[in-house]
């Protein structure tokens, strides 16, 4: 018999499927050419949004089981780095075929390029978003470790106070020193809250938090790059896990069952890791085909081709894992 999936199994699939959403339509909007520093209605939209990254960390640490460390390793560099890898390659195949005609480019170029990015940054420039993966992939290895010896909230003061040390640090390092730190810190939290935040006390002190930070200081930072753009930096860790805490509250509302958020969110990986692609092969054609599309016309036709091209790439991916698993079946 199936079972029926309950409010308290789909609330993270709601959020996540928000997220993923806001997230590819961010980045329609970066490609299209509507960015910072443009005063509207979606750009304050955004700045609201600032917690989006820190809430996957957050997941993370609410399903985290401890393992021995190996077996750790093994299973997140099945989930995380063997796509991280794969989507890399693509989008650098993607990219050198873009790029391969321009005025000035060399193959030895091209890889220095993305060689540096993959040292500094943790992800090619083929396919930025990746970095995420790579930076989760040794967040989760690092709390497995700690958590063996120390309780969770203090990992979580541990990775607050390493990535305020290599935030403020005039080292250069790599971006994802910090963002691993930070990751670390909001990994733990969601392991240490993953229950509590659901007391309504809990909930009260996330909305007064909140909306107190957001009003007086509005801190705004660039995690992948370990940046801050406004705001004190310090701040973005309370109000994110109050943004988290209040977010997670309003996926639990039945209503937004029926909306099917949780049909993105289950799926996200693959929506994670390909969405960036799509959106740089509708620019090339579309660059083609309508070299003096607007704005409004670029967003309109990106969004058109993600909302096509991934939910029907899983849709496929799903057809062939059921043809697979009948066939091992019989």
């Amino acid at each position: 018999m199936e079972i029926t999936p309950t409010k308290r199994q789909l609330y993270p699939d709601i959020a996540c499927g928000f997220l993923i959403i806001h997230m590819v339509f961010g980045h329609i909007t970066q490609h299209a050419g509507l960015w910072q520093g443009q005063q509207s209605l979606y750009t304050f939209w955004c700045s609201l949004i600032f917690f989006m990254m820190p809430w996957f960390f957050f997941k993370a640490g609410m399903f985290f089981r401890e393992k021995p460390t190996l077996v750790e390793i093994k299973a997140s560099a099945k989930r995380l780095l063997i796509p991280f890898a794969l989507f890399s390659f693509f989008g650098a195949c993607l990219e050198y075929a873009a790029k391969m005609s321009h005025e000035g480019f060399t193959a030895a170029g091209f890889i220095r390029d993305n060689l540096h990015a993959l040292l500094m940054g943790g992800a090619l420039e083929s396919n930025p978003p990746l970095w995420f993966l790579f930076s989760l992939f040794f967040a989760r290895i690092i709390f497995n470790i700690l958590f063996k010896k120390l309780p969770d909230y203090i990992i979580a003061i541990i990775g607050l106070l390493a990535a305020c040390a290599f935030m403020y640090a005039p080292l250069g390092l790599p971006h994802y020193f910090g963002n691993i730190s930070a990751g670390l810190c909001f990994l733990a939290a969601g392991h240490f809250l993953k229950d509590k935040q659901f007391i309504r006390p809990v909930l009260i002190a996330a909305i007064v938090t909140f909306i107190a930070i957001f009003a007086a200081n509005a801190p705004q930072v660039d995690m992948r790059l370990h940046h801050v753009s406004s705001g004190l930096y310090f701040l973005w860790f309370p109000a994110s896990l109050a943004g988290i805490v209040i977010l997670d509250h309003i996926a639990r509302i039945r209503l937004l069952e029926k909306i099917r958020l949780q049909a993105i969110g289950k799926d996200s990986m693959t929506y994670y890791v390909l969405h960036w692609l799509v959106i740089v092969c509708a620019s090339i054609v579309i660059k083609r085909v309508l070299p003096d599309a607007s704005t409004e016309l670029k967003i309109a036709l990106y969004t058109i081709a993600c909302g096509i091209i991934l939910p029907l790439t899983v849709f496929i991916q799903k057809r062939i894992k059921s043809c697979k698993h009948s066939e091992t079946s019989r």
